[in-house]
């Protein structure tokens, strides 16, 4: 098997329990992975549009809407108006900053675990070889 096939391979096989164990996690909190993901990108980026976060997270924008609705209706998120009418502004609200604070201090040690006995050289190396991965894989 060629190392390119076993790179790939070891990737998929890490990526479904992952996401199974951290929607675990995010089930006390009555949220899964999609709504974390922008919750977690908004903390990072502050105020985006649902075009936006459509194209930094590369989903169909009527995916990230439907999240986002979820997420203002829980109180997660504020919206405002844009300088264009159809344009809606998404930021967290202060209760969404205030649970993404909390969820991100409960994912650290999961994260922790999962890298637990991986020298921080090799995890660089690795989150270098994974942003040149998908550089590679979108141009």
């Amino acid at each position: 098997m060629h190392l390119e096939h076993q790179f790939i391979r070891s990737y998929v096989k890490l990526y479904r329990p992952l996401v199974n164990q951290l929607n675990r996690l995010l089930l006390h909190y009555d949220l899964y992975n999609a709504q974390w993901t922008i919750l977690s990108l908004l903390s990072r980026e502050g105020e985006m549009t649902s075009a936006e976060i459509a194209d930094e997270q590369m989903i169909e924008k009527p995916s990230v809407t439907k999240v986002v609705k979820r997420l203002h209706e829980i109180g997660y998120l504020d919206v405002t108006q844009g300088q264009d009418k159809r344009e809606k502004l998404l930021k967290l609200s202060e209760e969404g900053e205030r649970i993404t604070a909390v969820i991100q201090a409960e994912l650290l040690p999961f994260y922790e675990r999962i890298l637990a006995g991986i020298p921080d050289k090799d995890i660089l190396a690795a989150k270098q070889l994974f942003d040149q991965a998908y550089e590679n894989l979108i141009h």
